[in-house]
């Protein structure tokens, strides 16, 4: 085998560990902050986490909006923020969701991707600095159906009340080194 092969590859396998470590932000020594418990509702944006304690990121849905493109189709946004309550950095890896009206299913979709090991494309994934906030939007489109049809017209007039349910998966690595890698459901109304 070449030899400059084998230097190019521990080069690179050396650069990579580099950006994972600074990614999922090593922090010897972090300053102490208050510890307050998230509420269960995810909506508590003060929650900051003690040094050695990692506490999960605080999702909540900013906006959806629905906009009409034709008689029968409308594009529905959902902008959630994300902030990470860690004095280290949080990786988003997704979230998924799903959107009803009136308990009617609207749509599904996904912010993000799952990374699936260590040379995996990390194009899909979201650090988030300590004390920060991510705002990630995604976009579908819903078609109007005869089983559906009130609540898309409520949604593309502005006057509908939004459930948003999933699930949304990170990575966070806190003081002592310990890697949290965790899925979590979540529930959220809008407005």
């Amino acid at each position: 085998m070449n030899t400059k092969a084998v230097y190019a590859a521990g080069g690179g396998i050396a650069v990579a560990a580099v950006v994972i470590f600074f990614v999922l932000g090593a922090n010897p020594s972090p300053s102490p902050s208050p510890s307050v418990s998230p509420s269960a509702n995810n909506n508590n944006s003060s929650t900051t986490a003690s040094a050695g304690s990692i506490l999960p990121p605080v999702v909540n849905v900013k906006n959806v909006t629905a906009t009409k493109v034709d008689n029968s189709h409308a594009n529905v946004q959902v902008t959630f923020t994300v902030k990470n309550p860690n004095n280290s950095t949080l990786v988003l890896e997704t979230i998924h969701y799903n959107v009803n009206v009136d308990g009617l299913h609207m749509t599904i979709g996904d912010v993000g991707q799952s990374a699936q090991g260590f040379l995996d494309s990390q194009g899909n994934l979201f650090p988030i600095v300590s004390g920060s906030t991510l705002t990630a939007k995604d976009t579908q489109v819903v078609e109007r159906t005869g089983a559906i049809a009130n609540a898309w017209d409520k949604m593309v007039a502005g006057s509908a009340h939004y459930s948003i349910d999933g699930t949304y998966s990170y990575r966070v690595t806190g003081a002592t080194m310990q890697t949290t890698a965790e899925d979590r459901d979540f529930k959220l109304t809008f407005p």
